[in-house]
């Protein structure tokens, strides 16, 4: 599934391959809510993907999903690695 496809899906099907084939990588924080960060992979390169909380709704939503690396930005600030490194 490439990065095209995940995004012509409804929002639920988004949410629901992401959960259920992405790998977690990381966690940041947008005011009081969390914003889980997942990867998934296609046959040529793989795509990220943000799940949130709507806070109106109290529904996990996909937030945004993306290719290039200068979202992940936002996740450098919680990376904590072990102290032997």
């Amino acid at each position: 599934m490439s990065l095209q496809d995940f995004q012509s899906f409804p929002p639920l099907l988004q949410l629901a391959k992401a959960l259920k084939h992405g790998t977690f990588l990381a966690q940041r924080w947008n005011g009081e809510s969390g914003v889980n960060l997942y990867y998934l992979t296609d046959e040529a390169r793989g795509f990220f993907v943000e799940v949130g909380y709507d806070a109106a709704t109290q529904d996990a939503v996909v937030l945004r999903s993306f290719s290039n690396n200068a979202p992940l930005e936002e996740y450098v600030y919680y990376v904590r690695l072990p102290d032997e490194l």
